[in-house]
Order: structure tokens, then sequence, then C-alpha cells
């Protein structure tokens, strides 16, 4: 078992956080024998951080230091996207994922969404798990390499 972690600081992420985001998601992917794909699937991550009124991306900080991620992109029709959710996994288990997948989800309902939804990954068993105990329903199989959908209604 993992020692309880230090406080965590959730906090909507700048262009300066982006190159430990980035790092946490691709290690990850690799982790788990995923090459990542930074100019089709992981594209987002090159510009996690950047301004821009559709979308809040969000980090969790441990001590100053970056160990998660997540973004909500609101669609404008009423439906929202989480992507890029992701914690270090020197930390996981500590209650760092639930916590930013929280702060998403409550963004989404400060925006006045519906629903929203994400693709993930059937390896990714924490995440799946964080998913199917928090209301989230399974969705359509996705068009790309995710093999899962998941959809909360708000």
């Amino acid at each position: 078992m993992k020692p309880p972690a230090a406080a965590v600081t959730l906090r909507r992420a700048t262009a300066a956080d982006r190159d430990a985001v980035v790092a946490i998601i691709f290690g990850t992917l690799r982790s788990f024998g995923i090459e990542p794909e930074p100019l089709r699937l992981d594209a987002e991550a090159m510009h996690f951080g950047e301004a821009d009124a559709r979308v809040a991306d969000f980090v969790a900080e441990i001590e100053g230091a970056i160990v998660g991620s997540v973004a909500l992109r609101d669609r404008g029709d009423g439906s929202g996207r989480i992507s890029k959710f992701f914690v270090d996994e020197r930390v996981r288990g500590q209650g760092v994922g639930k916590a930013l997948l929280t702060l998403a989800v409550d963004e989404a309902r400060a925006r006045n969404l519906r629903e929203v939804d994400l693709e993930t990954r059937t390896v990714f068993e924490a995440a799946v798990h964080i998913y199917e105990s928090s209301g989230w329903k399974r969705g359509p199989e996705p068009e790309n390499a995710c093999d899962r959908t998941y959809i909360l209604t708000l």
C-alpha cells in the first residue's frame, strides 16, 4: 500500500505546465505498451494549457510538482468531452484521479452542459473503475485506438 499523498492542489493549467503534462501522458501510455501519437490521438496534449474559451485544462500538484491532468472541451451544443485524464504512477491510488475527474465534471456543470463523454482503453483499469463506480455509463464503441466510451448525464 502506498503512503498517503501530501496535500493535492488542483488548478487551471497554463502553457508552462505542458511539458510536465506531456511527460505524464506519454510515460503512462508507454508504461502500458502504447506508443504516443502526438500528431493524431494525442495532439491535444501538445496544446495543453493554451488559452481557449472552449477548453478547461486542469492539473493536480503535490508539493509544487504536477502529478495529474484532465481537460474538458465544451462542444457548444450542451455536451462536452473529457480527455487527457492521466495521473503520475507514483501517486495513483491516492485520490488524485478522482479529484481531477470531479473537478472536470463540476466545470461541465458550471457551463450548464447536459452530458460529458470520454474515450479510454480497457487497460487503464484504475480509470475504468473510477468511471464505473461514479455513475458513468458505457457508450458506443469508439472508432479509434481507444476501445471504450463512457457517458455521464449531468
